[in-house]
């Protein structure tokens, strides 16, 4: 059962930790958060909803990690970019982990401020914060149409 819930949200888990530490320690990042699962002697079977749990400890560990500099040069990889400007991407790049999570989360997974709150383990108006203070520095560049 956990290895089906684990296989169900692998893919999810190692793009959003792509986002936040970048590509080559994605992997390293969910390995870690699983191993921890495990080392508890919790399973992922026992939890009412798994995603929300992983998806907001994927986001912790990559937050220990202090790996919020510019370390996402293979970005494209982790989502589907919703414009082929790579300008844009790399304003992206330049935020801080909180607001590349918010933002992530919000644009390219189109998940509400809740929801988000929920994974990022803050308040919805902490999200909305974030992407505010996102959207504001990346607005010289939005701007440039």
């Amino acid at each position: 059962m956990d290895e089906a819930i684990y296989r169900e949200n692998k893919t999810d888990l190692i793009r959003y930790a792509t986002v936040l530490v970048g590509p080559s320690d994605a992997e390293d990042v969910v390995s870690k958060v699983i191993t921890r699962i495990y080392k508890s002697q919790r399973t992922l079977s026992d939890l009412r909803e798994p995603r929300p749990y992983l998806m907001k400890a994927v986001f912790h560990e990559a937050m220990d990690r202090k790996k919020a500099k510019r370390t996402l040069p293979l970005i494209d990889q982790a989502v589907e970019a919703k414009t082929s400007r790579p300008e844009v991407l790399e304003a992206v790049l330049e935020l801080p982990v909180q607001q590349r999570s918010a933002i992530y989360l919000s644009y390219w997974c189109g998940m509400t401020s809740e929801e988000a709150g929920t994974l990022m383990g803050c308040r919805p108006a902490t999200v909305r914060r974030y992407v505010h203070l996102a959207t504001k520095k990346l607005t010289g560049v939005l701007d440039d149409d």
